[in-house]
């Protein structure tokens, strides 16, 4: 079977450019691919802290079902959270071993206040006044 030429200016042997396709499907992925990064992003707004710091994508999804979780009423022992002893207003809960988020309580609502690593949560308490 003899080559043809398409109206692209490649050559080949079937009803239409293979190379051409591969291109539009590469580039079409392309596409999606930064959409997505792109929503991705959009969501760190739209969060009440800055996640941005945590390692990777499944502990931002993490810490956001957490606060969203708590600020829903569901209770922080369930995430193994706790009152500091020193202030009862404020909540530490766990999202790994490396960052905990610091919850207040505001006229009876808890809302969340910060995300500290373990080394910022272990030098200065959340919440407590500087001396």
């Amino acid at each position: 079977m003899a080559k043809k030429r398409f109206p692209c200016g490649h050559q080949g042997q079937g009803q239409y450019c293979h190379r051409c396709a591969q291109e539009q499907n590469q580039t079409a992925k392309q596409e999606q691919t930064q959409i997505a990064h792109q929503e991705w992003l959009a969501l760190f707004e739209s969060d009440p802290v800055n996640l941005r710091r945590l390692d990777n994508k499944q502990l931002i999804d993490k810490a956001r079902k957490i606060i969203n979780d708590i600020h829903a009423g569901v209770s922080y022992t369930h995430y193994k959270g706790k009152r500091m002893r020193y202030n009862r207003d404020i909540i530490s809960v766990p999202v790994n071993r490396d960052y905990r988020l610091v919850f207040h309580t505001l006229e009876g609502k808890i809302q969340v206040y910060k995300l500290m690593s373990h080394e910022e949560y272990n030098v200065k308490k959340p919440g407590e006044k500087n001396r």
